[in-house]
């Protein structure tokens, strides 16, 4: 995230919130860790201020870019993991009562609108400012929802059909 320019622990924060934290998710308190580490390291500088606060900025340094471009440059080979509690439940329906069944349907298809709804608006406010590989996330992750979505609400449709 520094090599988009230098920010604070929470500028971080709020940066991953908007972009990579869609589709990435760790916790918050790795904001406020791991940039001292990289500045231990070497891979970004920190500078802090002098009163108030003293809030820290970090910004990336050459070897860190250089660390961010082998990064990039190494094979990505591992299988997507997808951690949806929805499908978890949806698995073990069988001991579910049919409302609970149809709650869940419903739920989940309406959260998986509500965000891609929320990726259409977010691409609206950004398309002007992000640059190519950024909106290409931002697109995945709308097809993701939109396919998910569409599951939903066939299923829900399935059960208005074939009520379990």
């Amino acid at each position: 995230m520094l090599s988009y320019g230098p920010a604070t622990s929470y500028e971080l924060k709020q940066r991953v919130g908007r972009t990579v934290g869609n589709f990435w998710a760790f916790a918050h308190s790795q904001l406020y860790d791991e940039p001292a580490r990289l500045a231990a390291a070497g891979l970004v500088t920190q500078t802090t201020e002098k009163g108030g606060r003293r809030k820290r900025t970090y910004a990336i340094t050459d070897e860190g870019r250089k660390a961010l471009a082998d990064w990039l440059a190494e094979p990505t080979l591992e299988q997507t993991e997808v951690r949806d509690t929805g499908l978890l439940k949806l698995f073990f329906g069988v001991s579910a009562t049919p409302d609970d069944i149809r709650r869940l349907a419903r739920d989940r298809y309406r959260s998986h609108r509500a965000r891609a709804d929320g990726y259409d608006q977010q691409r609206a406010q950004i398309e002007a400012v992000a640059d190519r590989w950024q909106l290409k996330t931002l697109e995945l992750g709308l097809r993701y929802e939109r396919t998910v979505e569409q599951f939903w609400k066939d299923f829900l449709d399935e059960l208005d059909r074939d009520p379990p």
